[in-house]
């Protein structure tokens, strides 16, 4: 299923869908490092945590990409490691703390290993992202491009909950999310708008690197972790973005081409 030898651990995994009108992603699937880097001196508890990964994203993704038959992409290491939705001069590219937590692997790093490990563990899930991508407009075809992505009932140390089970993030268009929000929000579900960030601060690298930059079409959804605990509430919830997508899109006109002639 994926493109890297079963002998080490994959950068990215990959799973070719037979409807090539959606592509899902996932930066944060996986909480694995190397075992050179010996977790990067954390405890294995640690890496259970959100700081290492978003808990409960991956098998939504997976779930929702086979409702829509669609291909899916999800990173393969612990954004402790290096975070797939950083982009190369951020400096939460590779955290020297984490929600109050020194990381003791990625003290004083070297520019070396930083472009080490940009090359190895970040740049290959992003350039397989964009040959499936280069692809699709090879064949005239516009994807809607989908990024699910998990949160913590309460950020750090935050005394004040999140109340959104579920947040729909854009920027500078919000036609398409909006009409997400409104179908989530059928049922009297609490849906954030660009909550609990604001993508016109935090859309990160992949959405913006690889949909917006392109003119496609795109969903990024934040689900919130206590609404993932078992294989049932993650299955419902995949059931819900798939229903959202379909609703959703059919109000609005084909994608055509990004630049393309009307």
């Amino acid at each position: 299923m994926d493109d890297h030898s079963r002998n080490r651990l994959p950068v990215y995994r990959w799973h070719a869908g037979a409807s090539l009108s959606y592509l899902v992603l996932c930066d944060h699937a996986a909480n694995r490092v190397p075992a050179a880097l010996n977790n990067l001196g954390l405890l294995p508890f640690d890496l259970t945590r959100h700081i290492a990964w978003d808990i409960g994203a991956a098998d939504v993704a997976r779930r929702l990409a086979r409702h829509l038959s669609s291909p899916w992409i999800e990173h393969g290491f612990s954004r402790l490691l290096i975070d797939a939705n950083r982009r190369r001069d951020d400096p939460t590219l590779i955290p020297q703390i984490s929600d109050g937590l020194v990381i003791p692997g990625n003290q004083a790093l070297s520019a070396v290993e930083t472009q080490r490990r940009w090359r190895t563990y970040h740049q290959p899930y992003h350039r397989r992202i964009d040959r499936h991508l280069s692809q699709m407009r090879a064949r005239s075809m516009v994807p809607l491009v989908i990024s699910v992505h998990s949160f913590t009932q309460r950020l750090g140390t935050a005394n004040e909950a999140r109340p959104w089970p579920i947040g729909v993030l854009w920027r500078d268009d919000p036609s398409f999310a909006h009409g997400l929000i409104r179908e989530l929000g059928s049922d009297r579900t609490l849906v954030g708008d660009n909550q609990p960030y604001d993508g016109h601060l935090a859309m990160g690298y992949t959405v913006d690197q690889h949909a917006i930059r392109r003119g496609l079409p795109y969903a990024m959804f934040e689900l919130r972790q206590d609404q993932l605990t078992t294989p049932a509430m993650r299955a419902r919830w995949a059931a819900k973005l798939y229903s959202a997508l379909l609703n959703t899109a059919a109000h609005f006109p084909p994608r055509r081409v990004h630049g393309a002639d009307s």
